[in-house]
């Protein structure tokens, strides 16, 4: 993950949390209920302040939630002490050597990585998704020409390649839909992509 990115989540934690706090991702959420495996092993990736983990266990989808900074995941502790959370991150995922999930979900973390491991991290998801299993990603767009906001990368992200990569390697991409998040005017990209099992 972009070093620069981490840095600034790690400067601006306790500002972030109370902005996420305020934000719910309804649309997520109803994806994850209609295709995500109930009570199947889950993995929150990208999990920030532990929100959606939460969400996620409360409605039967027990799941451990990862984050890259070690400040976000201080927040974790103060609002889900009962929570399952452990610092790493895209494209290596190291802690998770050897293990599959029938459901993951990666929302707002792949615009955050450098170009050169867009491609490795996607196939690290692969290897991490189970089968059958599910594969909820979601990122967005900037405003900022420089592709940075507040210190953090929002890199565009070729969505029929990002898509073909999945497609190439016995996935079927079930949902693929762009929404206007009116508040902050910003635009988000959802996708729902399965392994061969659950076709």
């Amino acid at each position: 993950m972009d070093k620069q990115t981490i840095d600034a989540y790690n400067q601006e934690a306790v500002s972030i949390a109370q902005l996420h706090a305020t934000l719910t991702p309804h649309r997520i959420y109803e994806l994850i209920n209609q295709y995500f495996i109930k009570e199947g092993t889950t993995i929150d990736i990208g999990c920030g302040i532990g929100r959606d983990t939460h969400w996620l266990t409360q409605h039967g989808f027990p799941a451990t939630g990862i984050d890259a900074s070690q400040q976000m995941l201080k927040q974790t502790n103060v609002l889900y002490p009962d929570g399952n959370f452990l610092q790493d991150e895209l494209p290596a995922l190291r802690q998770l050597a050897g293990m599959q999930f029938q459901n993951i979900l990666c929302s707002a973390v792949l615009m955050h990585l450098d170009p050169s491991d867009l491609h490795t991290a996607c196939h690290r998801l692969l290897q991490l998704l189970d089968a059958p299993g599910c594969l909820i990603v979601s990122f967005r767009d900037t405003h900022e020409g420089s592709n940075r906001e507040n210190g953090k990368l929002y890199q565009p992200i070729h969505i029929e390649d990002f898509l073909k990569l999945f497609e190439d390697n016995s996935c079927e991409v079930l949902v693929k839909e762009s929404e206007t998040e009116v508040l902050r005017n910003l635009t988000w990209h959802n996708f729902v992509i399965l392994t061969k099992g659950l076709i």
